[in-house]
């Protein structure tokens, strides 16, 4: 019996340490944020210079156009939704006073408002579709000045923005970060040419299926380069540790871990991985440091290619409408993408 006691308490205080180690671990890393974030805070207190006022001015009354256009066509479906309840209670009203002494009233009311219903399915199907159309116009305005920007360096070329543009599923899936994704959906699809070699770069979901629900493994943005590493069926995989949000890679059942770290992990099947993942290269990729907007950051070396995915906060990739455009959003996504292009650079030489 004591020794029966004595195996309950000690599992008891297993538990409680594994606790204090866990409240720890999430009270470091807050910090760890929360120091992380203050690089963020200062590019916010830069002001703008002209070529950024341009772009946003440009996107801003894009924005203001398509929100003025939203209100007006919710106050029609305002007006065409009373008109239809009017007329609705008006047939009702008829058929049940006048139906009975005069049976064309009944099929007459009975007529209206089926004409009532029909108008305003057709209404609302045509208010949407412009409300669409707008939209459209809108996101293109957006990205294409926003990709305009970013990619006006002398070492780009071939600049294509499509906004409604969709990354194949396979690019994602192939760099092995996660098992069963069950399909991406992308947006704001970019190809360029970077140092005369062609990068794909997207805004990206990628999903599994949890109990017949897709669920989130991956938002933010996605980054495909060549790379220079030619070794056939060897792979590296790296993640920078995140926090609740980020989804720890498990596409490496035939990868093992050869070094981890408290900030970051290195999964491969080649022993001779250091030359490629080098310390000067190790600590370029730690310069994308998790923080209040980045969750975590996936890195995917096979032959030939360099696959980069950062894991953005939601409010961070959503398109702004109600509220102002936000160029500071695009000066995090400007340094974010010069760390990634130096990553590029050092996985190239």
């Amino acid at each position: 019996m004591g020794l029966k006691k004595f195996n309950e308490e000690e599992k008891v205080d297993q538990e409680e340490e594994k606790l204090d180690q866990a409240k720890e671990e999430a009270s470091k890393l807050e910090e760890i944020i929360n120091e992380n974030s203050k690089e963020e805070e200062e590019l916010k207190n830069l002001p703008l210079d002209e070529k950024q006022k341009i772009v946003t001015g440009k996107i801003e009354d894009a924005r203001l156009a398509y929100f003025a256009y939203t209100k007006k066509q919710k106050k029609i479906n305002t007006i065409i939704s009373i008109g239809v309840i009017i007329v609705l209670i008006i047939c009702i009203v008829l058929i049940f006073a006048l139906g009975e002494a005069n049976p064309w009233v009944s099929y007459l009311a009975l007529g209206l408002m089926v004409v009532a219903v029909i108008l305003t399915f057709v209404a609302t199907k045509v208010i949407k579709g412009k409300l669409s159309k707008q939209a459209e116009e809108y996101i293109k305005v957006l990205y294409q000045n926003v990709n305009d920007y970013l990619f006006s360096g002398e070492n780009f070329s071939k600049l294509e923005v499509k906004a409604y543009g969709q990354l194949k599923d396979e690019l994602f899936i192939d760099a092995g970060f996660y098992k069963n994704i069950k399909g991406t959906k992308s947006r704001n699809l970019v190809s360029v040419y970077y140092k005369d070699k062609q990068m794909a770069v997207a805004d990206l979901a990628a999903n599994i299926l949890v109990k017949n629900r897709l669920s989130p493994m991956f938002l933010g943005k996605f980054y495909d380069y060549t790379s220079s590493y030619s070794k056939e069926g060897k792979r590296i995989i790296m993640q920078i540790k995140g926090g609740q949000l980020s989804r720890p890679v498990d596409d490496i059942d035939d990868l093992k871990l050869v070094e981890s770290t408290d900030t970051y992990l290195i999964y491969t099947n080649d022993d001779e991985w250091r030359k490629t993942l080098n310390q000067h290269t190790i600590k370029d990729i730690l310069k994308l440091k998790i923080d209040k907007t980045l969750i975590d950051v996936l890195i995917s070396i096979r032959k030939d290619k360099c696959s980069i995915g950062i894991d953005y906060i939601d409010e961070f990739m959503n398109i702004p409408v109600e509220h102002e455009f936000d160029f500071n959003n695009v000066k995090r996504t400007e340094l974010d993408l010069n760390k990634v292009l130096t990553i590029f650079d050092d996985l190239n030489n």
